[in-house]
């Protein structure tokens, strides 16, 4: 490696140090005034933003970007915060939740693969279907059975 390029590999080290800094004491400042809110204050908060992510996960079914500009009405700077905040993971788990709602009432279980589709099963009224993962997340099992107690599909 010649000297130029271990000079950039460096000053990258220290931004990212610089960055994970900065990150640490802006989270202590934001509980610093959290804590100092009122009761009042931290329930306005509070529902203020879960009435904003409420129109724009699952009213609007919006983006992450959507979320953050159209709906909280921050500017592209804020992009960064919301992910180190943990609002993408959110935005994330919303999204899959949805989606494997909507999975528990289909009707028709396909599997295809490059030989095309090798299993088809169109599912009876009475019948539904489960998904379990498996084997440290490594398999996908699929049970097609009789209602017989709807809690477990909920």
């Amino acid at each position: 490696m010649n000297d130029e390029t271990e000079k950039a590999l460096q000053a990258l080290t220290d931004l990212g140090q610089m960055q994970e800094q900065s990150k640490h004491s802006y989270e202590l400042e934001n509980d610093d005034w959290w804590e100092s809110l009122t009761e009042k204050e931290r329930e306005d908060a509070f529902y203020a933003v879960c009435k904003r992510i409420h129109k724009s996960e699952l009213v609007d079914h919006g983006t992450f970007r959507w979320a953050l500009y159209d709906v909280f009405g921050f500017s592209p700077g804020m992009y960064g915060r919301g992910m180190d905040c943990g609002f993408m993971a959110i935005h994330n788990a919303i999204f899959d939740g949805e989606e494997l709602q909507r999975m528990s009432s289909v009707e028709r279980l396909e599997v295809i693969d490059k030989n095309g589709r090798t299993y088809v099963n169109y599912l009876q009224d009475s019948e539904g279907a489960r998904f379990s993962l498996q084997d440290n997340n490594k398999t996908l099992k699929i049970f097609i059975d009789e209602y017989t107690n709807l809690e477990k599909y909920y």
